[in-house]
């Protein structure tokens, strides 16, 4: 039922277009619209678009092309052959057919978007362009004619043109990310970086409050080499949001850039503190931080990942990284006593990560006390059913309870997946120790 309405709909209109404009652009001879001919013309067309929107191509081909015998001035049908030609990829043919259709009826739109498509089909987007431009002045509030002319512009390395024409675009749809990002683009790699930072310059005179183009615009001029111009940038976004995730870390890298730790870590703080940003954002520099930390072991530097890690706990509770981050910057300082409640938070939160529990086993072994792994048995058994080093702990731990039988199940597992010499000697050593006191 629908596909009747659809081409009901669809011959209705072709035929009240094909009427109105017979007077103005047909030799008229022996056509008006009440003679026969007329008439018969008419049904034939219908006839002929019948055939095509019922999957009949090659038959609608026939219809259309008698129909251009009895009146070759029936631009209609000159329009139907090129959609059938374009369908079948026979470009050529179907650039002459829209070709003979526009000329016959130059104010008809459809006609020349078809040729349009043609031209860009076949490569040739100086003559598609052209077309566009036309089309686009005749409908100039129509973004989807300018996407196309500026797919022309892009592919004839034209990149002004490009951004001229999202400009207008943009003139139609209002301001788009996506419209001005792309626009950025163009200018930076014609190498164009004022001008890049001009599209933001323009957002920011009309979103003065919108953070986001202060720090895109600081991120350009960073990115050049800019920093005075980078800092202004930032400076203004710090006034408007100085907690917002993406300022934040953009200062901070500048800082960290400059080499200046200590307003690397003045910007990240209130950020961290920041419950409602995501905390996935704050991982890179906090690692960062923890990775000076244990590389430098700088008092100062331990401070500060100090800092950040408790504001990371206290900003989100219910998440393992703070107390994964805490306890590390402890065993840092070999505090092992003091990092195992940090550890075991961590643990409680996300026992799936396994550097968290490979610094735990470090720990223990520091601490030669390998029983508070074995309330973690199940844990461990579940998600590390291979890996030596956890099995060996279990088994350790469960020889200082003086449970032989199953520190031997434990040590006997982890000497099989052991390849460590170390590791492979401490199991050994330990598996003669639990059968000689069994």
């Amino acid at each position: 039922m629908m596909k009747r309405i659809f081409l009901l709909l669809m011959v209705s209109l072709l035929l009240s277009g094909a009427s109105a404009q017979t007077k103005k652009t047909r030799n008229t001879a022996a056509m008006d619209p009440s003679s026969i001919m007329a008439r018969k013309i008419s049904a034939t067309y219908t006839d002929g678009l019948k055939a095509y929107y019922s999957g009949r191509p090659n038959e609608a081909m026939k219809v259309f092309q008698g129909i251009i015998l009895d009146n070759p001035n029936h631009d209609a049908s000159y329009y139907m052959m090129g959609k059938i030609y374009a369908d079948q990829k026979s470009y050529h043919d179907a650039e002459q057919a829209l070709l003979q259709a526009v000329k016959l009826d130059k104010k008809n739109i459809w006609y020349k978007i078809d040729l349009a498509d043609i031209y860009m089909q076949k490569g040739e987007y100086a003559a598609a362009a052209k077309l566009w431009e036309t089309i686009c002045k005749e409908k100039n509030n129509n973004e989807y004619y300018l996407y196309a002319l500026s797919e022309c512009y892009l592919n004839m390395q034209k990149p002004e043109k490009v951004i001229s024409t999202y400009s207008r675009m943009e003139d139609i749809i209002g301001h788009n990310d996506e419209i001005t990002q792309a626009k950025v683009q163009l200018w930076l790699y014609m190498n164009k970086v004022k001008e890049a930072v001009g599209e933001y310059d323009k957002l920011i005179k009309l979103f003065p409050h919108d953070v986001g183009n202060y720090v895109k615009a600081g991120r350009i001029c960073q990115s050049n080499n800019m920093m005075p111009q980078a800092l202004s940038y930032y400076e203004k976004a710090m006034e408007l949001r100085a907690d917002d995730a993406d300022v934040c870390v953009a200062m901070a890298n500048y800082w960290e850039q400059q080499g200046n730790r200590q307003k690397q870590f003045e910007c990240l703080l209130p950020f961290f503190r920041n419950s409602s940003a995501d905390i996935v954002k704050k991982t890179a520099p906090m690692h960062s931080f923890v990775s000076e930390a244990v590389k430098n072991k700088k008092q100062e530097d331990i401070r500060q990942a100090e800092q950040l890690a408790d504001a990371l706990m206290q900003a989100h509770p219910d998440m393992a990284l703070g107390y994964a981050y805490k306890a590390s910057l402890n065993v840092v300082q070999k505090k092992y006593r003091e990092s195992m409640p940090y550890f075991e938070q961590a643990l409680s939160r996300d026992n799936t990560v396994f550097v968290v529990w490979d610094d735990y086993c470090y720990v223990l072994k520091q601490l030669d006390d390998w029983t508070p792994l074995l309330k973690y048995e199940q844990d461990i058994v579940s998600l590390f059913p291979n890996n030596a080093r956890l099995l060996s702990g279990l088994g350790l731990g469960f020889l200082q309870q003086k449970k032989m039988d199953k520190a031997l199940e434990y040590l006997k597992k982890a000497n099989v997946y052991a390849y460590d010499p170390e590791l492979k000697a401490t199991i050994r050593q330990a598996i003669q120790t639990a059968e000689s006191g069994r």
